[in-house]
């Protein structure tokens, strides 16, 4: 039952949320762009997001250099560049040329992989990569293109297009994981497919288990740490849906993910450790924020916690008199502290009003850190601060947080999985 402080909070903050939601979000781009749609969206996808923003694409620039420039490797890229630029960078006038270039894409797609099937020679070794990378630029595209509402259902696309890549990559040689692109499409495989199959609630599929194995001994890192650990944690979750398990064991197998978690989490390298800035500025939550070596560092740290608050929940649930409160609470505070080193104009040189395309992307990273936040902590005052950054962010150009803000607000059960953000 909700408290009388938690009903106010709702009835204030449901009028705010609806006051942002009925106005026009800006746009920080040209209206009328220099080039066109195509050229432009190409341009800041390739730019801020590739070369920028994400650590997933790197071998992209390479196998576009060696593509042909109307192949569906050349097509995917202009499909997604756009719904990057649509949903992304609030370019919602693009949206219905991004939808055509993604059909397009598909369909070419769909010829050279007919025709693939029949090839089966080394020379074909290239077109797989250009065709494995095309298959998950397409996913990247329906997790751009989805947007978390109340009434919105788990796209089956999701699992679509990350189960091809799959396939093809258990089709090929694990010898071929000492070439660097191939490691590269095949790590790319492994996290959407298993970030895909959290958001569908369904158990990871042991031929992903298996490449995830066979990849161990060429990947290293926290993320690719992390990534192992959540496999454990969505069998664990698909495993209590399907009650498979009692609650002595749920409560066992959690308490063992979370002491994997925290040995994990504590290998992380210092130099990715925030320095710690005290403030009284009014958008701070607790009167101090963190500032992080830079946005990976920022996703990665988030991304344990996010785990953490998971397990802590499983552990809460099933075993009401362990302590794992004050764990809850100390990680959502964490995850708080994470926020302003985005939006504050001082925080950081490069910092913005309104925001720069790049902080859009960067805030756009902490929403589904925020919402686990939201979910997870009984203090009102979080939520109430959670809820009042949402609308912040929203106001200054970030798309994505009005959803995120009406999940908060009317369904707050939902999975973090739902939430995005790639």
């Amino acid at each position: 039952m909700l408290t009388s402080n938690e009903l106010v909070f709702r009835d204030e903050t449901r009028n705010t949320v609806q006051k942002v939601l009925a106005r026009r979000t800006a746009s920080w781009l040209p209206s009328t762009p220099q080039f066109s749609p195509d050229t432009s969206s190409r341009n800041a996808f390739l730019s801020l997001y590739i070369d920028t923003y994400s650590n997933g694409f790197y071998t992209l620039q390479s196998l576009l250099t060696d593509s042909a420039p109307n192949g569906h490797l050349q097509v995917s890229v202009d499909a997604v560049s756009l719904a990057f630029m649509a949903y992304q960078l609030n370019r919602q006038d693009l949206v219905p040329l991004a939808n055509q270039r993604y059909l397009a894409a598909i369909r070419s797609l769909g010829i050279v992989m007919r025709s693939s099937l029949q090839a089966n020679d080394a020379a074909n070794q290239s077109l797989t990569d250009e065709t494995l990378q095309s298959v998950l630029l397409l996913d990247l595209y329906e997790k751009m293109a989805y947007q978390p509402h109340p009434e919105s259902e788990f796209p089956g696309s999701w699992l679509s297009h990350v189960q091809g890549a799959l396939s093809i990559v258990r089709s090929r040689l694990t010898a071929g994981f000492s070439n660097p692109t191939t490691q590269q499409l095949a790590t790319r495989t492994v996290i959407a497919l298993t970030l895909s199959c959290g958001a569908a609630g369904i158990p990871i599929p042991e031929a992903l288990i298996g490449l995830y194995n066979d990849l161990d001994s060429y990947v290293r890192g926290a993320k690719w740490t992390f990534i192992g650990l959540l496999i454990s944690l969505i069998n664990l979750r698909a495993d209590m849906n399907n009650g498979k398990l009692d609650s002595s064991d749920i409560v066992q197998r959690a308490r063992d993910l979370y002491e994997e978690l925290s040995h994990a989490e504590g290998k992380i390298p210092r130099s990715w450790w925030p320095q710690r800035r005290d403030t009284s500025e009014a958008v701070v939550f607790g009167r101090y924020y963190d500032v992080y070596p830079g946005h990976y560092a920022t996703q990665v740290f988030n991304a344990y916690r996010i785990m953490r608050l998971d397990v802590c929940s499983i552990i809460q649930k099933f075993d009401p008199s362990s302590e794992v409160s004050e764990t809850i609470t100390e990680v959502a505070q964490a995850i708080c502290a994470a926020v302003p080193q985005f939006i504050l104009p001082h925080a950081r040189s490069q910092n913005t009003l309104p925001f720069s395309p790049l902080q859009i992307l960067e805030c756009s990273g902490v929403l589904t850190p925020l919402y686990a936040a939201s979910q997870n902590t009984q203090d009102p005052v979080m939520r109430a601060w959670i809820l009042r950054t949402l609308v912040y962010m929203a106001d200054n150009g970030i798309k994505l947080a009005q959803s995120v803000a009406q999940v908060v607000m009317f369904l707050p059960e939902l999975d973090n999985y739902n939430t995005k953000l790639i």
